[in-house]
């Protein structure tokens, strides 16, 4: 074998140690061989090289009965930095994360008018200020959480109703600006992968996030890989049919998740409600029906407020034979519950899991976990920068 040829394979293998790592966590050298083909004498060598270099560590598994302790590897903390980006209605979040999912710094970005090429300029502009107040620099690398259907693989955003965009070519513009690689990815399915790596799901190899806002996206992870689909549209529960009936969705579907569970759904059917003289504790003389919010409603419902539980019911219900019917297809081993509704309502999620144990099969559903996420401002950004590090890091990235 040539040295050229050579120090392929010894960055090749670096590499893959380093990945498996981040995406698996801990384990042994073992482990290692198996889940990346190498050898075990080439994963002792490529370990003592990469302890050498300070990215990894080894730490004992477990007390000693006697002789030499086992042992797993695990990356060293803070030792480099990648950044994420995650973008809703409201703006920017930007962070910057270590190897472990650390969050080493993050900032909120805002803008206006709220329009692609604003958009675009006020992340390029934060960029080099965010980087100069690191304690060190980051890789030159961006991963782009954007709510709307993806194409990953094409660096595009197909369209966003959120955000009324559609065709934006992203990864190639910010690329040409920052002479970074870029990634884009759906922002659902970015949070599920930071819950995934990091988060509620990290005990599990198979599970599913849904994130409930003003609309529903989901993300599925099978042995901790997600899932994209042909055109990165897997996931999309939120216009899976429900129901017979319901508003029109913007998809132009009736019946759709989104439309009877999410944020606006709650909030349109209170309001409606409320003109019908329904009694509830929201009904008050000084409360400007326009101005009600899915959390007064949440909130009602945790204070008992019959109508507020109807309708957060309701709302849930409606998700729950969805959950349902994820277990059955899929048979995760968990689902994870994020976005502000199931943060702010108890009830909900509650709800939502009755429904789902009661119209899954019991044999799937009974091994199912439901749990609440963890992150919420920097889900999407830590999962963009993620998914920026599975597709693109190399050893050289690594290197001082």
């Amino acid at each position: 074998m040539d040295n050229n040829r050579k120090a392929a394979d010894q960055k090749g293998s670096k590499t893959a140690v380093i990945q498996m790592l981040r995406i698996y966590g801990p384990m042994s050298r073992i482990e290692l061989a198996q889940r990346t083909d190498l050898s075990r004498a080439t994963i002792s060598i490529t370990i003592q090289e990469l302890i050498e270099l300070g990215l990894i560590h080894e730490t004992e598994i477990r007390q000693s009965t006697g002789g030499r302790p086992p042992t797993n590897v695990e990356l060293v903390p803070g030792s480099h930095a990648a950044l994420g980006a995650d973008l809703n209605q409201e703006g920017w979040m930007l962070g910057a994360f270590d190897l472990l999912g650390r969050t080493l710094a993050s900032k909120r970005i805002t803008f206006s008018p709220f329009t692609q090429e604003a958009a675009f300029r006020a992340l390029i502009d934060a960029i080099p200020l965010f980087i100069s107040e690191l304690d060190k620099s980051p890789m030159p690398l961006l991963g782009i959480a954007l709510p709307g259907i993806v194409d990953s693989h094409q660096g595009l955003l197909r369209s966003s109703a959120v955000l009324g965009w559609q065709q934006v070519s992203w990864a190639s513009e910010f690329e040409r600006e920052l002479g970074w690689p870029t990634t884009l990815l759906n922002r659902s399915r970015a949070r599920g992968l930071s819950e995934c790596r990091y988060g509620a799901g990290k005990s599990y190899r198979h599970m599913i996030y849904i994130g409930i806002d003003a609309g529903i996206g989901a993300g599925i992870y099978i042995d901790r890989e997600l899932i994209h689909g042909a055109a990165g549209g897997a996931g999309e529960i939120g216009h899976t049919t429900v129901t017979d009936h319901g508003p029109l969705c913007p998809c132009g579907n009736t019946g759709c998740l989104q439309m009877v569970s999410a944020a606006h759904a709650i909030e349109r059917e209170a309001r409606r409600q409320l003109r019908l003289g329904t009694p509830s504790l929201l009904q008050q003389p000084e409360l400007d029906l326009q101005l009600l919010r899915y959390e007064h409603i949440c909130q009602a419902a945790e204070d008992g407020d019959e109508l507020a539980l109807q309708i957060i019911g309701n709302a849930a219900a409606y998700l729950g034979t969805a959950m349902a019917n994820l277990v059955n297809l899929l048979n995760p081993e968990a689902i994870i519950l994020g976005g502000p509704v199931p943060a702010d309502s108890p009830y909900y999620v509650k709800a939502a899991e009755k429904v789902m144990r009661q119209r899954a099969m019991s044999t799937l559903s009974r091994n199912t976990e439901v749990k609440l996420s963890r992150f919420l401002e920097t889900g999407g950004a830590l999962g963009a920068a993620n998914f920026m590090l599975d597709r693109h890091l190399t050893f050289s990235h690594l290197l001082p």
